[in-house]
């Protein structure tokens, strides 16, 4: 049973109700990530989201820590692109506290100077570790090249010299610019009173200000990748290749026909790349591709961790896999049988209450609307051969292909 309700300030609320459990999650979702920053605020988003558990005027930070903790309540936040999510997770008779604590966070927090030197040096960390490690930079600077020139190839963690530099000033100002009614959706999933939580969160979240319209997320449509390469040296023994290719938005209607794309290429153990480069090669232990769809543009990653010598046999295989679906295509029996894949992977997820709120808040930020279970597995349902066809023939371009490397030192 779905709710939905605006509050007086305009924050959304949008809920589901199942009986049948013991547990519930809540978010609360805000459209800002670090595709909508300007590259001075770049990493803001994700500092940001740091400082909201740091301490509040009721509770510092331990106190938030321990109350979660001693009531088994989970809680978490994370920032991506285009959007940044705190959530709790609980058993139903403590989700009014989890609430409390939530809500006290979002709304009250008071950003201590100590706190957010303590927190720039986590955060400093943070990218020293994600440059450290070859797949997470593979990734990060696939996206930075292949979005070159849009708001899409800001990272998350944004540059250190940033991080180095945000005042509070900064911070509070980012928060003002992002943080209001309109802006902001509740998704809550599991066993819950409809009617209390529903006047719960519009009571602990009523000073949240209004500004009377939100921020506006636009699909791109000048943006057009194209071809380029590079390659990082780091001191490492194995090597990790990727590659990127368009793909469509997550609202287009060929976002279902993308994902069953992605699945049959590289989805899992069946799929032709595993097949082809695990299993027939035997030259790579980890090989998979997948979708990235954003509000403004998407697109395809397939990626490769490898030994050094079998670089150029993965390459020639990958490559060939993925010209023969490109000038073959796929037959009606290998596109059924991803659709189930796709349908059973969906079915099975969704039966987390925490996964079930996941998707809840994410359509109603982009969407604006509840998008049932249904209309989801229908739409997968309806993809045809001539929707895969356009859809490869669209994606599987290698004049507009991103390739990535990192390799081990020259020693």
């Amino acid at each position: 049973m779905y709710q939905q309700k605006t509050f007086a300030n305009g924050i959304r609320f949008y809920g589901e109700q199942i009986s049948n459990v013991r547990t519930a999650a809540v978010g609360i979702w805000v459209k800002a990530g670090s595709a909508t920053e300007l590259d001075s605020e770049n990493g803001l988003s994700h500092f940001l989201e740091h400082l909201f558990f740091k301490g509040t005027e009721r509770r510092s930070y331990r106190q938030i820590a321990q109350e979660f903790d001693n009531m088994g309540i989970q809680s978490n936040a994370y920032t991506s692109k285009e959007m940044t999510c705190y959530y709790v997770k609980s058993i139903d008779s403590k989700l009014s506290e989890a609430v409390d604590i939530l809500a006290d966070m979002f709304c009250n927090s008071t950003f201590p100077e100590k706190e957010i030197e303590k927190e720039r040096g986590v955060i400093l960390e943070e990218i020293a570790m994600s440059q450290d490690t070859p797949d997470d930079l593979l990734m990060e600077t696939l996206s930075q090249e292949f979005f070159a020139g849009t708001q899409l190839s800001r990272t998350i963690l944004g540059p250190a010299e940033n991080i180095r530099a945000f005042t509070r000033q900064q911070i509070l100002d980012y928060r003002s610019k992002h943080y209001f009614g309109e802006n902001i959706v509740v998704a809550a999933v599991g066993n819950f009173d409809a009617d209390r939580l529903i006047a719960e969160l519009e009571e602990k979240l009523s000073s949240v200000p209004s500004r009377g319209k939100t921020n506006v997320l636009a699909k791109d449509t000048t943006w057009q990748p194209t071809a380029k390469e590079f390659c990082l040296q780091k001191d490492i023994e194995q090597a990790h290749l990727a590659y990127a290719f368009p793909g469509p938005s997550i609202g287009d209607k060929d976002r279902f026909a993308f994902s069953i794309m992605a699945n049959l290429l590289g989805g899992g153990m069946s799929s032709r790349l595993f097949q082809k480069v695990r299993e027939e090669l035997g030259a790579a232990y980890s090989v998979y591709a997948y979708p990235s769809m954003y509000y403004r543009a998407g697109t395809l990653i397939v990626y490769a961790g490898i030994s050094p010598e079998k670089q150029k046999i993965v390459e020639d295989a990958v490559l060939g896999e993925l010209r023969s679906l490109r000038n073959a295509g796929i037959t009606a029996e290998e596109l059924e049988n991803t659709k189930t894949q796709i349908t059973a992977g969906y079915i099975m997820g969704q039966e987390s209450t925490s996964a079930k709120m996941n998707l809840l808040g994410r359509n109603a930020l982009l969407f604006d609307r509840i998008v049932p279970e249904t209309e989801m597995l229908d739409k997968v349902a309806a993809v045809t051969l001539e929707d895969m066809q356009r859809v490869i023939a669209h994606s599987l371009r290698e004049d507009m292909m991103c390739k990535g490397l990192v390799i081990p030192q020259n020693k």
